[in-house]
């Protein structure tokens, strides 16, 4: 990758289990600006190395998270959850779920 660049920006190329390839930036140099830089290149270079390669994109920082005390109440809607949602963000200033909560297991459980 770097030599497609012409600067050494990657430290690391790492395989993961579910059949993506992570390009590990070295610690100066941010995942946004070498895809502002060099997207083209580095999407060439993966697409003639791994032909399947579908695409770019940076990795986004997320958590999946469990809360504990919510009623059970609450009904099973998108209203409901919704009201959830909002509360999360109310009491959790620049927290911003991307979806709705969901519950782990149907009612019957």
């Amino acid at each position: 990758m770097n030599v497609a660049i012409k600067k050494h920006l990657i430290a690391t190329i790492e395989f993961t289990t579910n059949y993506h390839v992570l390009l590990i930036t070295k610690e100066t140099t941010t995942a946004s600006a070498v895809l502002k830089h060099h997207r083209q290149a580095i999407d060439e270079a993966a697409r003639s190395t791994i032909p399947a390669a579908t695409g770019l994109r940076q990795d986004e920082i997320w958590h999946k998270v469990i809360i504990h005390g919510i009623l059970t109440t609450i009904p099973s809607t998108h209203k409901g959850f919704n009201t959830v949602k909002t509360e999360i963000e109310e009491f959790n200033p620049g927290l911003h779920p991307h979806c709705p909560p969901r519950w782990l297991t149907t009612e019957t459980q």
